[in-house]
């Protein structure tokens, strides 16, 4: 199974997004990235693993700042 990263542009935003897709019912987490070549904001990515087109209209309507995205892996 795979979880989509949304980049947001700071923590502010990152706490904002997992509020509320959680309150939507939307399963979310928060995660400081390590990889310093990432240029999408602060480094603060909001991880879904499941309805990504429902989690990022959501982010995006409440004016949440999407950078970018990514479909990840997950390993077993």
């Amino acid at each position: 199974m795979g979880s989509m990263c949304f980049y947001v542009s700071s923590v502010t935003n990152a706490i904002r997004g997992k509020e509320l897709l959680d309150k939507n019912g939307i399963r979310a987490h928060i995660s400081r990235l390590a990889d310093e070549n990432i240029k999408n904001g602060c480094g603060y990515c909001i991880f879904v693993s499941s309805d990504y087109e429902r989690a990022e209209s959501l982010l995006r309507s409440c004016g949440i700042r999407i950078r970018g995205a990514r479909k990840m892996n997950d390993l077993k």
